[in-house]
């Protein structure tokens, strides 16, 4: 039997959801080598659009709907269009979810990623309230 693409990607897609949530109940983010910091923020110092997901699917599954959007509000906000996403190709396996997004909006959604990864790394409020955990580092380095 072969599968399709569009029912591979589901398949991949839903497995890949589902390690992930099982790991954020399971474990706690940053304390096991299963669910590490982000490398890019540990050698460079600067969040990438990706920096808090994991923490905010933590929060997330636990209920904690106010931690988990400070921190990443982007995934937060995305998490319910890829989930309705998932949804709809394995309740209508032929509508072809993922791989028929047109090119704009795939577009606009990288540009929205790049402007979040530049605007929760400016020290300045109200942009760092962007930053995981919606705390301004530059009130953290005064405060020390």
């Amino acid at each position: 039997m072969r599968i399709s693409a569009d029912r591979g990607i589901t398949i991949v897609s839903t497995l890949a959801v589902a390690a992930i949530v099982s790991a954020v109940c399971l474990l706690r983010p940053g304390a096991t080598f299963l669910l590490p910091p982000c490398p890019l923020h540990a050698l460079t110092g600067l969040y990438c659009p990706g920096c808090g997901s994991t923490r905010m699917l933590h929060h997330l599954v636990r209920g904690e709907l106010g931690m988990a959007f400070r921190d990443n509000p982007l995934s937060f906000m995305t998490l319910p269009v890829v989930l309705y996403g998932l949804v709809r190709q394995w309740l209508q396996p032929n509508s072809g979810v993922f791989t028929r997004i047109r090119p704009g909006w795939i577009m606009a959604f990288g540009v929205i990623v790049i402007a979040f990864a530049v605007a929760r790394n400016i020290p300045a409020k109200p942009f760092c309230r962007l930053a995981p955990g919606g705390e301004c580092r530059a009130a953290l380095v005064q405060a020390h």
